[in-house]
């Protein structure tokens, strides 16, 4: 019998319509097809990958090496490396291109040296360019990744486990990216943000840059004398170039640190027990008019931040009482074309320091499924603020333990009583590049039977340098529900290289599983995964690489009932310039036990629908003024319809100081019961006046919720860690029957650190 064939066994509903029916006996067929293909492939790939695998153990004797070098004083940093101090370092460079030529030296020198005292330890990097005018630098806001400008980038793995590490990142113009990675890179948690210090010049020769990091500002190991990891990476964008110093390899990502090289010479030195407390005070105003009636309501709060205290040098206990996150983004409109919820990103800074030791099963940024999501402790369902009374969190590395531990407790909400929130992680690491862990999550309301609990144990493995396996097992607990409360995916299996991924998967969510804390948009399914790719790089001189891939979802119910298949064929073009063109076609079918209404405006019946879905998008070189993304899709029989859908997403850097994010979409929907035009903007227009005074207005427009939005943010860093917001916001947003209702208001928001 044939794939195609499957659901040519029809149930009857009540209706008339029929169900595909899952035959029983080939219910796993898509994932033990695409099992045994990635076994064969991993298979004739083991020899080679051992051989690898003995080159590049933790402990490889041709590992590289960088020496720091110990002072008394601390350099200036101006961008100047003429001081003396800098003298005493050895140079490091021999960086290698990763692309456009794997393996052969840099175009451009990089020279990097490393200094320390008790307190800090300093790089003085040397960037040459030949074509010094041509550099490109535009981006002034902390924690813009600078995908745009030439970059330098250091990974320090201070506790020398080749798993987790610190990224920094900076440009000619001393803007500063951080970031926090666990396990290779699978999961990074962008949001994190300590205390470090730039200072950048360009000169006639190129740029150079000072870059000054506080031992108390990472945690490492409390040794009189360290070994850390250590990796470097230089990015000429004008050249689409990728030149780095130990990680160079297109099979690795340069956040897996178990490639990076060795960081020696540092001795008597201590992260110190710290205690910072940052208390917080706001002031403001709000007016709603509602039908032409203004009410006038003044704004005053105060609290604690944060409190934050090293128990030991890689165990860190935080506070809050009474937080306020009226600085924290606006979340984006979205459109939902669908019949399952969507995922909103968290935006508040006590929940994202630390993040990624709370993810689980496939964490990182993956929006499929999650056993604990922040968002669901202080926002309503409508993403209504709720206040949060008090929360403590614990985090950190104990006797090679990974410990993440978080206690909240909201206040009443429209008549709801207030619910504790706990949740509780552990993970431990494994064989060189493994990790395996647990998880508990708990809400209790005052009211007995208000509760939701789930647990679970999940693993992370990699063998052969490329081959990934993962597995997790969940279960919930709710009153009143016993049967069906576990999810689980027993395994996915992965080889992933430059040339070559391949993967499969089987994903189970029971019909009655219901993880409160997480986020999980569909239940009562077995889902079966299978993606192949590969990417050839052709001797052509104008084409850097092609994007062949495939893959197939099925998805069934727990009754055997096929509810989603999507066969997916895409081919692209990664064009030398940096361009890359993209065309993609899925076939897809979707069955419907029980109708629902598309936007809430249009009904779906319940029934069989298949459509045809084409693609094409196109995403500019990121090093232009204008880049972004550009996506235009026809969708054939959507519902029984058609849909037409523009992604516009232009990213325009204007200059040093200002530059445009522009989001657009438009869907122009028409089905048998009724049809619609969505139109959706998301603008972001960034004027930043310093790198310490920048300034963000976020404009939001939906038309079928008759809704505009506008939200302007003053952000004065007046010293790394501590800052003054101000900011404006006002919504309008129509009623129905020509009432609109329009609510303004203005915060100022004041923060200050005291260390102890």
């Amino acid at each position: 019998m044939k794939f195609q064939q499957h659901d040519s066994t029809a149930a009857q509903l009540h209706d008339g319509t029929t169900a595909p029916r899952h035959h029983s006996s080939l219910r796993y067929v898509p994932s033990v097809v695409a099992f045994f293909l990635v076994a064969v492939i991993s298979w004739s790939m083991i020899p080679s990958a051992m051989a690898q695998g003995r080159r590049n153990r933790p402990d490889r004797p041709d590992r590289k090496v960088a020496q720091a070098v110990r002072i008394e004083g601390s350099p200036v940093l101006d961008g100047d490396l003429s001081e003396e101090f800098w003298q005493r370092a050895p140079a490091i460079s021999e960086f290698l291109q990763r692309d456009p030529q794997e393996g052969e030296p840099a175009t451009e020198r990089t020279e990097v040296k490393i200094i320390y005292n008790d307190t800090t330890i300093f790089f003085g990097v040397l960037c040459e360019d030949s074509q010094a005018e041509k550099i490109i630098a535009n981006e002034r806001a902390r924690d813009d990744q600078l995908q745009s400008d030439d970059t330098f980038e250091i990974i320090l793995d201070t506790f020398r486990n080749r798993q987790d590490g610190f990224l920094f990142r900076t440009n000619p113009l001393g803007a500063k990216f951080d970031s926090q990675i666990t396990d290779e890179g699978r999961r990074e948690n962008r949001n994190w943000d300590e205390r470090w210090n730039v200072a950048a010049q360009r000169t006639e020769a190129g740029w150079v840059v000072e870059i000054a990091i506080p031992f108390q500002s990472i945690r490492m190991p409390n040794n009189e004398e360290q070994r850390w990891g250590i990796d470097f990476k230089r990015n000429i964008r004008r050249k689409n170039e990728e030149a780095i110093w130990s990680n160079y390899r297109r099979n690795f990502d340069f956040l897996q640190v178990s490639q990076a090289g060795d960081l020696v010479g540092l001795r008597d030195i201590f992260s110190e027990h710290r205690l910072r407390i940052k208390p917080y005070v706001t002031g403001g105003a709000s007016r709603v008019f509602d039908r032409g009636v203004a009410e006038t309501d003044h704004l005053f709060n105060g609290g604690l931040e944060d409190l934050k205290y090293h128990l030991t040098p890689s165990l860190t206990l935080d506070l809050t009482i009474n937080p306020d996150f009226a600085q924290a983004d606006v979340d984006d409109q979205q459109v939902n074309l669908t019949r399952f919820s969507l995922f909103f990103p968290e935006r508040r800074e006590f929940f994202l320091e630390n993040a990624s030791m709370f993810d689980f099963g496939p964490g990182g940024f993956s929006r499929e499924l999650r056993l604990f999501h922040s968002r669901t402790i202080g926002l309503s369902e409508s993403r209504e603020p709720i206040d949060i009374i008090a929360g403590v969190k614990l985090t950190g590395q104990l006797k090679g333990l990974g410990l993440g531990f978080i206690n909240a407790q909201t206040d009443d909400f429209e008549g709801t009583p207030g619910s504790n929130f706990t949740v509780a992680r552990v993970r431990k690491k494994i064989l060189s590049r493994s990790v395996v862990g647990a998880m508990l999550t708990n809400r209790q309301s005052s009211l007995p039977d208000d509760y939701n609990r789930t647990f679970g144990v999940d693993g992370n493995f990699v063998f052969f340098e490329n081959l990934h396996l993962e597995s997790f097992f969940a279960g919930s607990q709710t009153p009143g529900i016993e049967e069906n409360t576990w999810m689980a995916r027993p395994l996915k299996i992965a080889w992933e290289t430059d040339f070559l991924s391949a993967g499969a998967e089987h994903t189970i969510v029971g019909r009655n599983f219901n993880a409160e804390m997480g986020f999980v948009p569909r239940t009562d399914m077995n889902n079966s995964l299978f993606e192949f790719e590969i990417n050839p790089r052709p001797q052509i001189e104008w084409i850097r690489k092609f994007e062949l891939g495939t893959s197939l979802r099925y998805i069934t119910n727990q009754d055997e009932v096929l509810e989603t298949r999507e066969q997916e064929v895409q081919f692209g073009v990664d064009f030398e310039s940096g361009d890359v063109v993209v065309f993609g076609y899925t076939k897809i079918l979707e069955f419907l036990e029980e109708g629902f209404r598309l936007r809430g405006r249009i009904p779906v019946p319940p029934g069989s629908y298949r459509s045809h879905n084409f693609q094409f998008q196109v995403r500019p070189f990121r090093g232009r003024r204008v880049s972004g993304f550009f996506q235009f899709s026809r969708e054939v029989d959507f519902w029984d319809g058609d849909r037409t859908t523009l992604n516009l997403n232009p990213s325009i850097k204007w200059s040093q100081n200002l530059s445009l994010d522009i989001g657009y979409r438009l869907d122009d929907v028409r089905l048998p019961a009724g049809e619609f035009t969505s139109s959706v903007s998301n603008i972001d227009i960034n004027y930043n006046f310093t790198n310490s005074w920048l300034t963000t207005t976020t404009l939001q427009y939906d038309n079928l919720s008759d809704l505009f939005n506008i939200n302007f943010r003053l952000n004065w860093i007046y010293r790394p860690g501590d800052d003054l917001f101000v900011v404006f916001t006002q919504t309008r947003r129509g009623q129905g029957d020509g009432i609109v209702l329009t609510d303004r208001q203005i915060i100022v928001k004041f923060t200050h650190s005291f260390d102890f």
